[in-house]
């Protein structure tokens, strides 16, 4: 299943808890899981959000990717249809 992630980071996060947002972005990038194919990924300008677009095998993988997110950005999740 293939997914747009917008996501965007929560108003008057705290430096502490910014460092935490780019830690667990690290964290993502360094392990990807396998069955997740990252296919596109944007940063806004502002660099308080962004664009995705990730194949994953259901739902249920979707969120538990972005649950260590959850503390610190909105997130929009639309599936997409093949194109």
């Amino acid at each position: 299943m293939r997914y747009l992630v917008h996501s965007e980071q929560k108003p008057d996060l705290t430096p502490g808890q910014i460092e935490g947002l780019y830690e667990a972005i690290a964290d993502f990038y360094k392990a990807i899981p396998t069955e997740v194919v990252l296919e596109t990924d944007y940063v806004k300008a502002d660099q308080k959000g962004s664009y995705s677009v990730l194949s994953v095998p259901d739902r249920a993988s979707l969120d538990a990717i972005m649950a260590p997110f959850s503390r610190f950005v909105e997130v929009e999740i639309i599936e997409l249809l093949a194109g």
